[in-house]
């Protein structure tokens, strides 16, 4: 079906898949890639594009050992008891989890897999992260207010001092959200030394760290890193918040999410020079891929969507963005149109599904002599 599905793009939408792949011609695909998905950075978008990439290749994938979870037990470090045991290495894991470096790299050698995260501008961030988890709602002094997020800047050590429940879930992400998921501690992130040596540290870990402002450079330079084809990558942009649901924030909130949040500062400005160094190092041909690759998100837009404004539901209750696929298109195009705009959670039952179904066929089969090679 893959060669089919590439022979139908190409045709009727005019792509050219032979410039798409030049670039990745002469080297062997990575199959195996540690995804640490941060929240609300854009990472359910390359989620999906892992899901997708593996599903088509029958890889294996990390899942979560409790059947009807979609997270390795975040905010927990990740542990290698979370994850379901199956008799074989996985090649993918792109579910949220805490950083931890023994069992990852247990379980993902460093030598055979490449890591993988996503940042985000930190003021926009930690917005984002505010009120999209609402997070006002734990702390009685902030709930009247028509601007929490203000308000708790103004003072954040006096409201988390008068913060009546455990810390946990989302509320860990109330100081610098990207290192604490990435594994620093909250407590240790108000010694500069510790920050600064705990990103040196991360440089070494991390093959490739995407940033959300420039998620297509990303996602190009992902693609000529890993051998991957511009098909391979495309994407549909997922879990987005509404327009309404967002925030404008004043100069003096960016101000103070800066001040509060200056690990997060420093830990982006670090890896938007990282990644623009390395985009600078591919060379102008770079920029071609990139061009190339946004005429093939264009055109793969207009041959799957329908036009107009829809929402989804996919957690919580919550509304986000979403689509509709259009009608009338082929078999196996709106297979992949529809599985551009899946989320994690059914994509984790479609990989126990394949799992289950494996498992059942190898342990039903039957050992049968070949007597014809008597």
């Amino acid at each position: 079906m893959e060669s089919r599905l590439s022979w139908e793009f190409e045709k009727e939408f005019q792509i050219n898949l032979g410039d798409a792949v030049s670039s990745s011609t002469r080297c062997k695909p990575v199959n195996n890639v540690l995804f640490l998905k941060t929240h609300k950075t854009g990472s359910s978008t390359v989620t999906n594009i892992l899901n997708r990439y593996g599903d088509n290749r029958n890889l294996w994938f990390a899942l979560p050992v409790v059947e009807n979870a979609f997270h390795f037990f975040w905010p927990h470090p990740f542990l290698l008891r979370y994850v379901l045991a199956f008799g074989r290495q996985p090649n993918i894991l792109c579910n949220h989890a805490r950083y931890n470096k023994e069992p990852m790299h247990w379980l993902f050698p460093k030598e055979t897999t490449r890591y993988v995260t996503i940042l985000r501008e930190p003021r926009e961030h930690f917005e984002c992260i505010f009120n999209f988890f609402k997070l006002q709602r734990y702390f009685d002094d902030l709930r009247n207010f028509s601007n929490p997020l203000e308000v708790f800047l103004h003072n954040p050590e006096f409201h988390l001092a008068k913060l009546h429940v455990n810390v946990t879930g989302p509320l860990n992400l109330l100081k610098n959200p990207m290192l604490f998921e990435l594994g620093l501690d909250t407590e240790h992130q108000n010694d500069f030394a510790v920050v600064r040596n705990y990103i040196r540290f991360l440089q070494q870990e991390f093959d490739l760290v995407m940033l959300m402002e420039y998620f297509d450079e990303s996602l190009v330079l992902l693609k000529r890193r890993f051998c991957w084809t511009i098909k391979d990558i495309l994407y549909f942009k997922l879990n987005e918040r509404r327009n309404k649901d967002k925030q404008n924030i004043s100069k003096y909130s960016k101000e103070r999410i800066q001040e509060w949040n200056s690990g997060d500062v420093l830990l982006y400005n670090v890896f938007n020079r990282t990644l623009w160094e390395m985009i600078r190092r591919e060379g102008p041909v770079f920029f071609k891929d990139l061009e190339l690759f946004r005429k093939a998100k264009e055109t793969m837009t207009k041959a799957c969507l329908r036009e107009g404004n829809f929402l989804t539901r996919p957690y919580s209750g919550r509304f986000v963005k979403g689509y509709a696929l259009k009608r009338n298109i082929s078999s196996e195009l709106n297979d992949t149109c529809n599985k551009m705009i899946m989320n994690e959670i059914p994509f984790v039952n479609h990989h126990r599904s394949k799992m289950v179904k494996l498992f059942q066929r190898i342990d039903s089969a039957k050992n049968r002599p070949n007597f014809s090679s008597l």
